[in-house]
């Protein structure tokens, strides 16, 4: 029995992931799905309202900041983030907004922290929120 566990344990430390190599990937999906559920939760707002919402990216902060009163700011301080609006969208730097008929400007929001990188992207036509990874 003891012979097992020894078998075991040397099994676990060589041929598992370290912890430390699990969580830049824990913590790069956590602030992808903050960003997706945000942005998902605009576009119903923008829909129930009647009014436009919108998720502002502050470079200077490394923050998210939602048009929400209810909100709270999403801080990505650890990790590299770039956002992609079309160029007509009229909207801000940065900034993805949605329309009361649940339309969005659009938008392709980037994450990346080490090898690790997530995209969430906000359809212009439906304003449909989609969050993925991008292979290394």
């Amino acid at each position: 029995m003891l012979v097992v566990l020894v078998i075991l344990g040397i099994a676990a430390a060589l041929g598992g992931p370290t912890l430390a190599a699990l969580l830049p990937g824990q913590r790069l999906d956590a602030a992808a799905n903050a960003v997706a559920n945000e942005l998902s939760l605009l576009r119903g707002e923008a829909l129930r309202t009647g009014r436009p919402a919108s998720l502002v990216y502050d470079p200077q902060a490394a923050r998210f900041v939602s048009s929400r009163r209810v909100a709270r700011p999403l801080t990505m301080t650890a990790l590299s983030v770039s956002v992609a609006v079309p160029p007509d969208s009229r909207s801000g730097p940065g900034e993805i907004r949605f329309l009361p008929s649940g339309a969005a400007t659009g938008g392709r929001i980037v994450l990346a922290h080490g090898a690790g990188r997530r995209v969430v992207t906000v359809s212009r036509v439906t304003g449909v929120v989609r969050r993925g990874e991008i292979a290394p």
